[in-house]
């Protein structure tokens, strides 16, 4: 009964280990689908680089506290500087989406 029982608990606490990986990586495979961290929605005029008032934009929504921004903040200092808007990349222009899809 008490062997029953340990393999019991270390089945439970195997798939406990296992669980976070698995939502770790559909959280990966859903920032990859809509861009890192969800910045799409910035690139306003969708050509596949971010203007200022696009910027200015992304940095209001960080400062209003979205959360999906909060990781772009690479040195913790709560604000996005520069050099963390430089090391975004949004997605590709509209045209170089149709492109790549006519080339396949």
């Amino acid at each position: 009964m008490k062997k029953v029982i340990q393999s019991t608990v270390l089945l439970l606490a195997m798939a406990g280990l296992c669980a976070p990986a698995a939502h770790a990586k559909g959280k990966k495979d859903k920032q990859a689908s809509t861009g890192t961290y969800g910045v799409a929605r910035f690139d306003v005029n969708e050509n596949g680089k971010f203007e200022p008032s696009e910027i200015e934009a992304l940095r209001k929504a960080f400062a209003e506290g979205d959360t999906a921004l909060k990781a772009l903040d690479t040195n913790n200092d709560a604000k996005l500087d520069d050099a963390e808007i430089a090391a975004i990349k949004p997605p590709a222009a509209k045209d170089q989406k149709k492109r790549k899809k006519k080339d396949a």
